[in-house]
């Protein structure tokens, strides 16, 4: 059966919606999960964006960029963590991404030394 890995990118907000930072421990638990998941994980960085609460304010939240990749089968697993912090959070959604792209884990060539 044919099993293909998938990119994912999640945004995970650095305050909550009062303003409150998130507490680091949180963020550490959520990234282990990732972690147990796929076996790694990448931060891209830190990211700005705005979004329509189902009240109508506009929220503009400072987040965490992580991406990962995980087997097609394991999303329903993904969507759970990621649903969990969200709810942890207070949030009325979270930011879920399936990037349709391709990897490739390209090992150094014999005899090539590292500067």
């Amino acid at each position: 059966m044919d099993d293909p890995l998938q990119k994912y990118t999640v945004l995970v907000p650095l305050t909550l919606n009062d303003g409150t930072p998130v507490v680091a421990e949180t963020i550490m638990g959520f990234l282990e999960q990732l972690y147990l998941l796929a076996d790694g994980w990448s931060m891209e960085g830190t990211v700005e964006g705005a979004y329509k609460m189902a009240d109508g304010k506009k929220q503009i939240d400072q987040t965490q960029k992580i991406w990962i990749w995980v087997r097609e089968s394991q999303y329903p697993e993904l969507r759970r963590i990621v649903s969990e912090l969200g709810a942890k959070l207070g949030q009325e959604s979270m930011y879920l991404e399936r990037v349709y792209a391709s990897l490739d884990f390209v090992e150094p060539s014999p005899g090539e030394e590292t500067p």
